[in-house]
């Protein structure tokens, strides 16, 4: 997948920008607080339909703007789709276009193969559960659309429980009005058990092979989806309903604790993604480099999973060379030949980015000051 051309207005610190794209790698260069990540941040949205920072609509729109919107021609396949999205601030409204035609968010008619890597990637090993969950539950929403969907009618449901075991109402009254709400978890919680659980067996294969190839002798590398169920039956479809039985069973032992407690206890919102370095949690275990490692390859891991569907992502690096290591900094160079397009943002020209340069020679060069973007020029 690449970007041909690309607008947008109103989108953080930019008025208006536009860009005239191919295939290939643009080093997007400016100093701090300039509007390099915010850049790649409006390619991520008009993509995904999500920011990677975790913001809220309103937080993406310039100051005193009463809305934003983002355009882009993307090629998938050898296909064109033009793609239009933009969020109104006083309607509350976020609209989502293919081709012209209204879509929903959730449902959209084409998959846009995004990965992205950003410096609290690095640091996703030594942060808590929450990050690691977020982190898996991303990636799986780029390889699978609906799973975007049961993530949010599972967390809306989990919202009014916690909302309903927070009142003071008879024992039978809250079991009455919990009955749909439990439910929805229930489907939707199970959904989302088993497309986590598919995920990590295949993410872990290649992010194990990948570990032990472009970092041999640091250690043997495990991805383990820790379910708040225990140890979970084979993946296999028809295991769904045994899956379901068992929820069920844990959220009817564990009521009486949340109604003491006001909050849910049981389901896949407690649950962990751990990462393993023979057989010891990284967390706690692996060092700074060894982490860093890991982060490089459940990346190269991604890739490799986009490409197995046939499909060549654009590649989004948000000033990352600069918290790496030669040898790091070598192996992520290696991942960029995997990706149709490529946006790598750097403050200035090091010397450790001679060696990108020599091997990627046709990379062009963007400057981005002070919300503008200066063009596109080549190496």
């Amino acid at each position: 997948m690449y970007i041909e051309d690309f607008f947008l207005e109103n989108f953080r610190n930019y008025s208006r920008g536009k860009l005239s794209l191919r295939t290939g790698i643009y080093i997007v260069q400016g100093a701090n607080g300039q509007g390099k990540s915010n850049l790649l941040e409006a390619i991520h949205y008009l993509c995904s339909g999500r920011s990677f920072r975790a913001s809220q609509e309103q937080d993406m729109l310039k100051w005193d703007a009463p809305y934003f919107y983002l355009k882009g021609t993307t090629v998938i396949n050898d296909r064109k789709y033009l793609l239009e999205t933009g969020f109104e601030l006083k309607r509350r409204r976020k609209v989502y276009k293919v081709n012209g035609r209204v879509e929903k968010d959730a449902n959209r008619s084409i998959s846009c193969p995004v990965v992205f890597f950003v410096p609290e990637d690095l640091e996703l090993i030594r942060r808590g559960p929450e990050e690691r969950r977020r982190f898996m539950d991303r990636f799986i929403s780029q390889m699978n659309p609906l799973y975007e969907g049961y993530l949010r009618r599972y967390y809306r449901a989990l919202f009014q429980k916690n909302k309903l075991l927070k009142e003071n109402m008879a024992v039978s009254r809250q079991k009455e009005l919990l009955a749909p709400w439990a439910e929805q978890l229930l489907h939707f919680g199970t959904l989302i058990i088993r497309e986590r659980q598919l995920m990590v067996n295949l993410w872990g294969e290649l992010a194990a092979a990948n570990y032990h190839h472009l970092f041999e002798g640091a250690g043997q590398l495990h991805l383990l989806y820790k379910v708040f169920l225990g140890d979970l039956p084979p993946q296999h479809p028809q295991q769904t309903v045994e899956i379901e039985e068992r929820y069920r069973e844990e959220m009817s032992k564990l009521f009486p604790r949340e109604r003491e407690r006001g909050y849910a206890l049981a389901g896949p919102h407690r649950d962990e993604l751990a990462l393993l370095i023979n057989g010891r949690e990284a967390r706690r275990f692996a060092s700074h480099g060894q982490q860093r490692s890991i982060a490089l390859s459940l990346k190269a891991a991604q890739i490799q999973l986009h490409e197995r569907k046939g499909e060549k992502p654009l590649f989004l690096l948000d000033d990352i060379f600069s918290e790496l290591d030669e040898r790091r900094r070598e192996q992520c160079f290696g991942l960029l030949g995997s990706a149709e397009q490529v946006f790598v943002t750097i403050t200035r020209k090091e010397k450790y980015l001679l060696p990108f340069l020599e091997k990627y020679p046709n990379a062009a060069f963007i400057t981005v000051k002070a919300g503008q973007v200066r063009g596109v020029e080549s190496n």
